[in-house]
C-alpha cells in the first residue's frame, strides 16, 4: 500500500499481519525502485493532502531548482508515476468519488480499456463517456421523468436518456 504523505499512513508505523499475504505500506517517496506484484494507492484525491499535493514547496529548494517547471505539479506528475508503477500484475486506486485526481483521467486518456472503475466491493461503475472520472447515476427530471447524468455535476454536466452501458471508452 502506498500513500503520499506519512501522515495518512493507516498502519501507524506497524504492517498488518496475514497468513496467505505479505502487506507493506510506503509513502509514494520510500516505494522508489521497489516491486511488489500488487500495489494500492491511497487517497489519489484532489486536495491539499492529495495527488498532486496543493503543499506550498519549501522556498530553499526553489532557490536550487535551475529553472521553473512549465508543467503545473511537474514534480507531484514524476511522484504519481513512480507510485503508479511500482506493480508488476496490478494497481488499484482509491480515490475520494467527487474529488479523484487530476492524474486519474489522464490514465483514462492513455489507457482506455485498460482501466477499470469499481465500488470498494467490486461492482463495476457505468463512467461518465465525457469527463472519464465520473459516474452515470440515476437521476430523476422533471414530470417524473428519469435520466441518468455524472455524479460529477456541475463540472460535468453529460447526461443521457437511456441507461449507461458498461462498453466504454474508459471503464
Amino acid at each position: 500500500m502506498l500513500w503520499r504523505y506519512n501522515l495518512l499512513d493507516p498502519f501507524h508505523g506497524r504492517h498488518p499481519e496475514f497468513s496467505a499475504i505479505e502487506v507493506t505500506g510506503l509513502s509514494f517517496h520510500r516505494s522508489k525502485g521497489l516491486e511488489a506484484d500488487y500495489t494500492i494507492l491511497l487517497d489519489v484525491s484532489e486536495g491539499d493532502y492529495g495527488v498532486p499535493s496543493r503543499m506550498e514547496d519549501d522556498e530553499l529548494l526553489n532557490l536550487v531548482i535551475p529553472r521553473p517547471e512549465t508543467f503545473a505539479y511537474a514534480e507531484e506528475r514524476r511522484l504519481f508515476y513512480v507510485a503508479l508503477t511500482r506493480a508488476s500484475r496490478g494497481t488499484f486506486i482509491l480515490c475520494n468519488r467527487r474529488k479523484p485526481s487530476r492524474y486519474i483521467r489522464e490514465l483514462c486518456e492513455i489507457a482506455g480499456n485498460e482501466v477499470r472503475f469499481e465500488t470498494i466491493d467490486g461492482r463495476e461503475l457505468d463512467q461518465c463517456p465525457s469527463c472519464l472520472v465520473g459516474e452515470l447515476v440515476e437521476r430523476n427530471g422533471r414530470n417524473d421523468t428519469t435520466f441518468y447524468g455524472c455524479n460529477q455535476f456541475p463540472e460535468c454536466r453529460h447526461t443521457q436518456q437511456t441507461a449507461p452501458a458498461l462498453e466504454k471508452s474508459c471503464k
